[in-house]
C-alpha cells in the first residue's frame, strides 16, 4: 500500500511570512508540535517546530516559558527560524518505506510532497492507525500467535485449514524474530473459538505463543 492512501491529507500549515507568535498560537490551538511551512505558491519550504522557537530565543531569556520566549521573537517571521532541510517522501512511497525512514531518521512526522507541493503528512499517529488495521484491532475476533516453520507453503497450509472449516481471516501477519530466527505469526479470525482454533492449528505449528478473544 502506498502512503497517499493513509496520510493526513489536510494538515495544519503555515505561510513563511507568518509571525512566530501567530504560528505558536496556531500550534497550540490545533494541538500540533510541527507546522509545514509553505511559500506563496504552496510549495513546501520548511518545517517549524517548538525547538526552532527555542533556538531562536536569546540566551538571556532561555529561563522563560515557551510563550514568553515567543513574545521575545514574536515580530520575526517564521521563515527566519524554520528548519529548511526537510526530509520528505512522495505520495507513491510504500508504507513500509515511510516507516523505515521514520525509524532510521528518528522522525515523528514526514511531509508528503509531489512536484514541490505539499500533498499531506504522515505522523506516528497515522502509523499506529495503520498498525491497528494490519492486526485487525478494530474488529472483535479470536487471536492466536504461533511459531511457524520457515518453509515454503506453510502459510498456504494454514489458509487452507481455515477455509476448509469456514473460518474468516480478519488479519494474518508474520515477523522474523531477530534473536531466535523464528517466524512468529499473529492470526485473527472470526467464526471459531480458541479451543477449536488451537485444535486445528496445533498440528502445523511449532508452538503456540498466546491466544485470546479480543
Amino acid at each position: 500500500m502506498i502512503i497517499s492512501r493513509r496520510m493526513s491529507k489536510h494538515p495544519v500549515v503555515a505561510n513563511k511570512r507568518m509571525k512566530v507568535l501567530e504560528a505558536l498560537s496556531l500550534m497550540k490551538e490545533k494541538g500540533v508540535e510541527k507546522l509545514p511551512v509553505l511559500d506563496d505558491d504552496l510549495s513546501l519550504v520548511g518545517v517549524l517546530t517548538e525547538k526552532d522557537i527555542l533556538r531562536a530565543s536569546m540566551p538571556e531569556v532561555r529561563q522563560l516559558s515557551l510563550l514568553e520566549m515567543a513574545y521575545q521573537v514574536g515580530s520575526m517571521s517564521i521563515e527566519g527560524i524554520m528548519t529548511r532541510d526537510v526530509i520528505s517522501i512522495s505520495p507513491d512511497t510504500g508504507i513500509e518505506e515511510a516507516a523505515r525512514i521514520m525509524v532510521m531518521q528518528d522522525l515523528s512526522f514526514l511531509p508528503v510532497v509531489k512536484d514541490g507541493k505539499l500533498e499531506g503528512v504522515v505522523s506516528k499517529s497515522d502509523m499506529f492507525k495503520i498498525l491497528m488495521d494490519l492486526f485487525g484491532a478494530r474488529q472483535y475476533g479470536t487471536r492466536m500467535t504461533f511459531i511457524l516453520e520457515d518453509k515454503v507453503g506453510m502459510v498456504a497450509k494454514i489458509s487452507k485449514i481455515l477455509a476448509d472449516n469456514n473460518i474468516q481471516i480478519i488479519s494474518f501477519n508474520n515477523i522474523l524474530d531477530e534473536e531466535s530466527g523464528d517466524v512468529i505469526c499473529t492470526l485473527k479470525v472470526e467464526g471459531v473459538d480458541e479451543e477449536t482454533l488451537r485444535r486445528l492449528l496445533s498440528p502445523v505449528t511449532s508452538a503456540i505463543v498466546d491466544e485470546g478473544e479480543i
